[in-house]
């Protein structure tokens, strides 16, 4: 039985995502925790979410996890084929926003173009076999790449925390160094492994 057509409600939600380097992971950490203070939202921080940007969100229920690993295996062989010896650099515009409701670190163009080819490659991959979540906004010509602060942000929350990051001190650039693979709500990290340039 095929997963891609018979989602329900014993599925699991699993991220695929890419971690950064120490120093921009330090960064990124400090902005949320300030971010949490002025918004009143701690929700990223209580729920442990590391700052990592996802490549892609998938349904899977328990009898297709190993599966999921063995084609989360293979996507991370092809990521570290293809930037052997070379860095996966990540820099980020600034703040941005959904629906005022979640406020994110949008990365430079300069990236996108490597993100975008990623996500379409894991997608590629993937889609055969699993369901997207997320209502499909991580599908190529959907995706908006971008590192999240604050969620689930009120209206008076969010105000502040855009306030807030407009004086903000900037993210200096670094590396996206790890894939991980994720179980969602609550975030649990299941796998990550080096890519990249060490």
């Amino acid at each position: 039985m095929k997963l891609k057509n018979n989602i329900n409600t014993l599925s699991t939600t699993y991220a695929i995502t890419l971690y950064f380097d120490d120093t921009a992971t330090t960064q990124i950490r400090a902005l949320t925790s300030d971010l949490a203070s002025i918004t009143s939202n701690d929700y990223m921080i209580a729920n442990s979410v590391p700052p990592h940007l996802t490549l892609g969100m998938f349904h899977a229920d328990d009898s297709e996890l190993e599966k999921l690993e063995t084609l989360f295996g293979e996507f991370v062989r092809a990521v570290q084929n293809e930037f052997t010896g070379r860095e996966l650099p990540i820099a980020f515009a600034g703040p941005d926003n959904f629906w005022d409701k979640v406020i994110f670190l949008k990365p430079e163009d300069t990236c996108r173009n490597n993100l975008c080819h990623l996500n379409e490659q894991l997608h590629q991959l993937f889609l055969p076999h699993f369901e997207p979540a997320d209502n499909r906004n991580y599908l190529p010509g959907n995706w908006v790449p971008h590192v999240a602060l604050g969620v689930k942000l009120t209206h008076e929350g969010f105000e502040k925390g855009m306030e807030f990051l407009k004086n903000a001190q900037r993210i200096k650039p670094g590396r996206c160094v790890q894939i991980g693979l994720a179980r969602c709500n609550p975030y649990n990290n299941l796998e990550s492994v080096q890519i990249g340039k060490s």
